[in-house]
């Protein structure tokens, strides 16, 4: 396969080569002989336009004929190249996307006309499960094309495969920012959220997904993985949150029984989960209740003990006999006048 298309390439390469001069044209005077330009680059638009239509009616094999023909009017076209890539994606023709993607490079592509060869690239390590390795390419196809929604949502979903939630947060806000209509992306904002224990935010953005998207069966179920999981939910107890766990369950497998397709067999799992969580609830709500009655208990039996070892309380004195009513105290004498010294005349 590959010498195919070496071989491909070298026909292109000699197909498009400058015409020879004439020996005529050698031994002109240099006053009179002209230097001849190349011919101007041919634009195979037709082509390329009839292999992207090819592409869209999912006619790989032919997508890939017309991009060929593309190439023969022009072997550094790269819009055919990135045509060809893609239907060899789609046709699961790796080795050609890769190489098609070096001739695209070669031919000064840009990294942003390069964005959807990362991305093919990075889907064939998801297929390989090679987690970094997806999220390094889908890292240069995000940031060749910053203002494309799906490629941050994209990147965001590898990191939440590997379950680094922190990484994933403000990718996936990325990718909502440039398209608040884009329900996949709020959901796997929400798994973001729920993965930091954010749980009123993961409700909020699976809500959102749910809004965008009323037939959503996946934001229905992440909802009842979120009350199923999360420790706490505002406004509501442990059975209240479990029991509505256990309605979104439900929930997710009508919409999913409804539309002709298998329930999972961990919906069960969930469902069971969440009723034996309920069940030791009430159990110790029930053991709480009955230590609370054994504490009133105590307390009213210590106080009951403690009243009877008390001391009773001692006699008070007689009390003494009234003196009568007090009386004032007599007012001072004058001061007798002074008498005459009988020395003096």
């Amino acid at each position: 396969m590959m010498r195919r298309l070496s071989f491909v390439v070298l026909v292109l390469a000699a197909s498009t080569a400058w015409p020879a001069f004439s020996s005529a044209d050698e031994t002109a005077a240099p006053a009179v002989r002209k230097r001849r330009e190349p011919p101007p680059a041919v634009i195979p638009t037709q082509e390329v336009e009839a292999a992207k239509k090819l592409f869209d009616a999912r006619n790989y094999q032919g997508a890939v004929a017309q991009a060929k023909a593309a190439l023969n009017r022009n072997e550094r076209y790269t819009p055919a190249m990135l045509v060809m890539a893609k239907a060899y994606f789609k046709l699961g023709k790796y080795e050609w996307v890769k190489t098609l993607g070096e001739m695209m490079k070669n031919a000064g592509a840009s990294e942003a006309d390069r964005a959807d060869i990362y991305q093919m690239l990075a889907f064939m390590e998801v297929e390989k499960k090679n987690t970094p390795g997806a999220i390094e390419l889908f890292k240069k196809a995000a940031e060749a094309k910053p203002d494309n929604a799906v490629l941050w949502n994209n990147l965001g979903a590898q990191y939440l495969t590997a379950k680094n939630y922190r990484e994933a947060g403000p990718v996936l806000e990325r990718a909502v920012q440039l398209q608040p209509t884009f329900s996949k992306a709020h959901l796997n904002l929400g798994n973001a959220y729920r993965g930091v224990k954010q749980y009123d935010r993961a409700l909020a953005e699976y809500k959102q997904a749910l809004s965008l998207y009323p037939r959503y069966a996946d934001a229905v179920h992440n909802l009842g993985i979120l009350y199923l999981d999360a420790e706490k939910m505002p406004d509501m107890d442990t059975t209240a949150k479990l029991n509505t766990a256990i309605n979104y369950f439900q929930q997710y497998r009508q919409m999913l029984t409804g539309a002709g397709q298998s329930v999972p067999p961990e919906v069960d799992a969930y469902v069971n989960e969440a009723q034996e969580g309920i069940k030791k609830e009430e159990k110790r709500i029930e053991r709480q209740k009955k230590q609370e009655e054994r504490e009133r208990q105590r307390a009213a039996k210590k106080a009951a003990e403690d009243a009877k070892k008390a001391p009773a309380p001692s006699a008070m004195p007689p009390a003494l006999p009234s003196a009568g009513p007090a009386t004032p105290d007599p007012a001072p004498l004058p001061a007798a006048p002074p008498q005459p010294d009988p020395r003096t005349p």
